[in-house]
């Protein structure tokens, strides 16, 4: 089966202001999907959720649930990451993983995405309960969701309830005007721009009797005026003269000697700062020099350790390989010895009718001998003759015998079998049943064959009562198994039709377990069978035996279960 294309996510971006971004633009923050884009759903569910929709990787929820050939369900990202390792086996029952034999599970999808979650601003008070297939929309009108400001550059959430408030009242970049020059600008913008920059912020004046003139034009009657201060030209070299325009501008003309020396001084400060800093390049140089000589050294170890990487993962393919070979041998073994059990309690039954024959010939020969029926034979001559006679009864008898037990079969067979796709199985003794189940007695058990019509497909169920796989010793293990029938050459092929298994609940509030699948097409469990039956396929985690026999239901009833097998024949292409 094809492996489903990997769904498109879309990837939340980082925030950058206008002034980090190269180009001026920014990514604002994107609002969380009810999609991960890892692993399964980390919404808080209404219910527990049962195991069978849980992934077998991250054990979370199902996230675009994919089933593969051994029956095992994982999100779609969690199977990609697994195909990515070259022989990875199922963590549940280490049968290898092909990404070729892997179908898209719609089943369980549509059943995931009806279960009922919390709203996610649960914490802060919405006490809204819905679908998972809901979850968004409804995210996208409630009113304690935290959503990203509007304006330009506000990396703030706020909730979707306080957003109009924060926009007109709050936001330090919502759009404000200078009231001296009435630029527009952000409001944290705009106390730096009239302290500093704005050329039309008032200042008073002392010079012009404390009147409010425009700063530009202050600084330029400070830059004319005579009696201005100011500091020598050459302050920065380390000249520390202050004094009047007119002063200043003596300073500079008869000092011109000092200066000089200054600037040497500062000179020789700046020639020692480049030596030194030569030097510790020169330092730098060398370090670098020895962290380079260590690169091949360390490019050897690397290499040496990725060739002992290959090397291990080899062998852990070649382990794998081996524990599947001896996996499909145990399958085998597991077989053989159920058809050892029934050829044993044929071989009895045989037994037991020769037994009862041999008693009989006993005491017709009995009778025979002591003459107590002598009008039996007429005509006959002799012991021997007599012998004979009986031998003859006897082999014809024998023949009845087995003729009659075919017939009794076929009867029972006939009387239990269904035309309609409906298995109605009837399981007695279930304490002794599983009892032997757990001393490995008796692993599993067939319900006897039902049809899909009476020229369709041949069907059965089988159970495992203490479980199979990774069920074991846990579940109750519930499989569907295709027969080999009469009428195949007429059947289209593989079987496509939707299979429900279900355990009947026997009390009054009728709280059946089911589980539904659609047979995957590629699987060799829906092909023509060329045996008396193909391999099981169907639910190793069916249902948990504290479950099944918690008295607070009634599965278990008068030590007897029922089964249920419905197969979908509304859109058969049978003859």
């Amino acid at each position: 089966m094809a492996t489903g294309s990997s769904t498109d996510r879309s990837k939340a971006c980082f925030y950058l202001s206008p002034k980090e971004s190269p180009s001026g633009s920014y990514c604002r923050p994107q609002l969380p999907e009810v999609e991960p884009l890892e692993g399964g759903y980390t919404e808080e569910f209404v219910q527990q959720v049962d195991d069978k929709y849980r992934c077998e990787h991250c054990r979370r929820v199902l996230c675009n649930a994919k089933q593969t050939e051994c029956g095992h369900r994982f999100c779609e990202t969690c199977l990609n990451t697994l195909l990515r390792i070259p022989g990875q086996v199922c963590p549940a029952d280490q049968e290898p993983l092909d990404g070729t034999e892997v179908f898209n599970d719609n089943c369980c999808r549509k059943e995931v995405s009806k279960l009922m979650v919390h709203c996610r601003n649960n914490k802060a008070g919405c006490k809204q309960q819905m679908a998972l297939s809901a979850l968004e929309a409804h995210l996208k009108t409630c009113p304690l969701q935290q959503v990203p400001c509007s304006h330009p550059g506000c990396p703030e959430l706020v909730q979707r309830q306080d957003l109009s408030d924060h926009l007109m009242h709050k936001c330090r970049c919502r759009e404000a005007k200078c009231k001296y020059c009435q630029k527009e600008m952000t409001l944290a913008e705009l106390k730096a721009h009239e302290d500093t920059e704005c050329p039309s912020t008032l200042i008073t004046s002392l010079k012009n009797g404390a009147v409010c003139v425009r700063k530009a034009e202050l600084k330029g009657q400070m830059s004319e005026s005579p009696k201005a201060e100011g500091y020598c030209k050459f302050s920065n070299y380390g000249c520390t003269f202050k004094g009047m325009t007119q002063r200043t501008k003596e300073h500079e003309t008869q000092s011109v000697e000092q200066h000089l020396l200054l600037v040497m001084l500062k000179n020789k400060a700046l020639e020692e700062k480049v030596a030194e800093l030569e030097s510790e390049i020169k330092e730098k140089r060398i370090d670098l020099q020895k962290m380079a000589n260590q690169i091949p050294k360390m490019e050897k170890e690397m290499s040496l350790t990725s060739q002992s990487v290959n090397r291990s993962e080899i062998k852990l393919n070649q382990s794998q390989k081996t524990l599947a070979v001896h996996t499909s041998k145990l399958q085998q073994v597991e077989r053989e010895l159920l058809e050892r059990h029934k050829v044993q309690e044929d071989l009895q039954q045989g037994i037991l009718s020769i037994r009862y024959n041999t008693g009989n010939l006993s005491r017709r020969i009995s009778i025979l001998e002591n003459g107590q029926s002598p009008c039996l034979y007429r005509g006959i001559n002799g012991p021997a003759s007599v012998e004979h006679q009986v031998s003859q009864h006897d082999n014809m008898l024998s023949v009845h015998e087995v003729r009659l037990a075919e017939i009794d079969l076929r009867f029972q067979l006939l009387e239990t079998a269904s035309y309609n796709g409906q298995l109605i199985w009837k399981i007695r003794d279930y304490t002794r049943r599983k009892q032997e189940a757990v001393s490995g007695k008796t692993l599993s058990l067939y319900s006897q064959p039902f049809y899909t019509s009476p020229f369709g497909y041949k069907m059965c169920a089988r159970v495992y009562l203490n479980g199979d796989g990774m069920g074991k010793g846990t579940h109750l293990s519930l499989f569907f198994v295709v027969m080999r029938g009469e009428y195949d050459p007429l059947l289209p092929w593989p079987f496509r039709q939707k299979v429900t298994l279900t355990l009947l609940d026997q009390g009054p509030s009728r709280m059946h377990v089911s589980d539904t699948f659609k047979p995957d097409p590629n699987s060799t469990s829906f092909r023509r069978p060329h045996t008396e039956m193909n391999i099981a396929s169907g639910c190793p985690l069916f249902v948990t035996q504290t479950v099944l026999e918690n008295e607070m239901h009634h599965y278990i009833k008068d030590d007897t279960i029922f089964i249920k097998v419905a197969v979908d024949v509304s859109d058969s292409l049978e003859p």
